[in-house]
């Protein structure tokens, strides 16, 4: 059986493992001159990895480390053990006196406030909305600031902005899953070197975009780019939601209603990172993650865990604050950043700033999305965009259930794809 796999991300190299794995002829098709999707390692900027896309490994059993533990690669860190800053008042604050000054766990409030609208059985809402409980939760106030900070954590969180996110509806576990302890890791050589090591032994097309998906009963056709046509026995697309939603591909019979209609309902959040290098270290140095109410909603030492780690920040915002900077030159980026850094620290950055980089998820014109994430009501939407279609069969981390917005979402989902198609093939022989 010939197959095909559009997009050379984690999802689209975990369904070409499987099928392989299964005796299936694959060819890997990735517009791209790389491949890896959205996780994508700088290793020029400073002596260690940076990621421009994908930071963390999210949690100590999920299927990253499937790979991680096959190709003996090395991790560091459990990120819930490291220290947090927040900007407040104007200044640093530590986790306790965030704390006092919420009346709550900061980290926790949003999680809360939705498992107390639930309680109250009021049906669909936005995030947003929930933030009118807040009394329920806390003994101080919600001021401007608070609101602030809850609405730049929901937006980093799940690219979005929180009136567009939807609360999470109860959901029911997969068999046999586990809960995760929250705990985030770092891969020491970067997910692009993952990714390589994933991919070794594929037969994947760089630079192969697709413009044209024809379904016929028996197979699949492809059109690239450059004219030339194949045909298959099947198709995995992994396309991300924001290539699927501007139509760059076109798929002849159109795809159902019913999956249209999740593509232009699931959230395609918005995400950026800037990445600044410094002459000296400016921060805390046991910083781990600092919390702002700038546009430059969090911050992270990249480097942490590294044997040599440099100077050096990476700022990550989501929702409209990403969104209404992803036409700005990286100059302009990058400018923005060390000031907002700066207001946060208290101090003039820009004589110590050596370099910086910028890049927009959203204006990379083969992805055009940072992640995704559910609006209000949006339960269900998921699962129709994960739903077979004759032989098209589809992936991705806007597909997953449980684990949408993360790398291993990408893979559980690339390895259900591909079982999809084997069960497929199995009752059609």
């Amino acid at each position: 059986m010939r197959v095909a796999v559009i997009g050379a991300g984690a999802a689209g190299i975990s369904a070409a493992r499987e099928l392989t794995s299964h005796g299936l002829d694959v060819r890997v098709f990735e517009a791209r001159d790389r491949i890896g999707g959205r996780a994508w390692t700088d290793t020029t900027l400073v002596n260690h990895p940076v990621e421009l896309g994908a930071e963390f490994v999210h949690g100590e059993r999920v299927p990253t480390w499937d790979w991680l533990r096959e190709f003996d690669a090395g991790t560091t860190g459990a990120a819930h053990a490291y220290t947090s800053y927040f900007q407040l008042g104007g200044s640093l604050a530590d986790r306790a006196t965030a704390r006092s000054t919420f009346g709550c766990e900061p980290m926790t409030a949003t999680y809360r406030l939705a498992r107390r609208w639930r309680a109250q059985d009021r049906g669909a809402a936005s995030i947003e909305q929930t933030f009118e409980l807040w009394p329920l939760i806390s003994d101080q106030p919600l001021t401007d600031e608070i609101r602030r900070f809850l609405s730049n954590y929901i937006a980093e969180l799940v690219a979005s902005d929180s009136n567009e996110v939807g609360i999470p509806g109860p959901a029911p576990a997969p068999a046999g899953y586990q809960p995760e302890t929250l705990t985030n890791f770092r891969i020491l050589a970067g997910y692009s070197a993952l990714m390589a090591q994933a991919a070794a032994g594929l037969e994947i097309q760089l630079g192969a975009a697709i413009t044209r998906v024809r379904r016929e009963d028996s197979s699949v056709e492809l059109t690239l780019a450059n004219g030339q046509t194949e045909r298959f026995d099947a198709a995995i697309v992994t396309l991300p939601l924001g290539v699927l939603a501007d139509g760059v591909v076109e798929f002849n019979p159109p795809l159902s209603t019913e999956k249209r209609d999740a593509i232009r309902r699931i959230n395609r959040g918005h995400i950026s990172k800037v990445v600044l290098v410094f002459d000296q270290v400016l921060w805390p140095e046991d910083l781990c993650f600092l919390w702002s109410t700038e546009r430059t909603q969090l911050w992270w030492r990249p480097g942490q865990g590294q044997a040599n780690e440099a100077p050096v920040l990476t700022a990550f915002f989501g929702g409209s604050a990403a969104g209404a900077l992803e036409g700005a030159p990286e100059e302009e980026a990058v400018a923005l950043a060390t000031d907002e850094l700066g207001n946060i620290l208290g101090q003039s950055l820009t004589k110590h700033r050596l370099r910086g980089c910028y890049i927009a998820w959203g204006a990379e014109p083969h992805t055009r999305m940072g992640y995704s994430s559910l609006p209000p009501g949006g339960e269900g939407l998921r699962e129709l965009l994960a739903a077979p279609e004759g032989l098209l069969f589809f992936a991705g981390e806007a597909t997953s259930v449980h684990s949408a917005a993360t790398v291993h979402g990408a893979i559980e989902s690339g390895r259900r794809a591909a079982r999809e198609l084997l069960s497929a093939r199995s009752e059609g022989s």
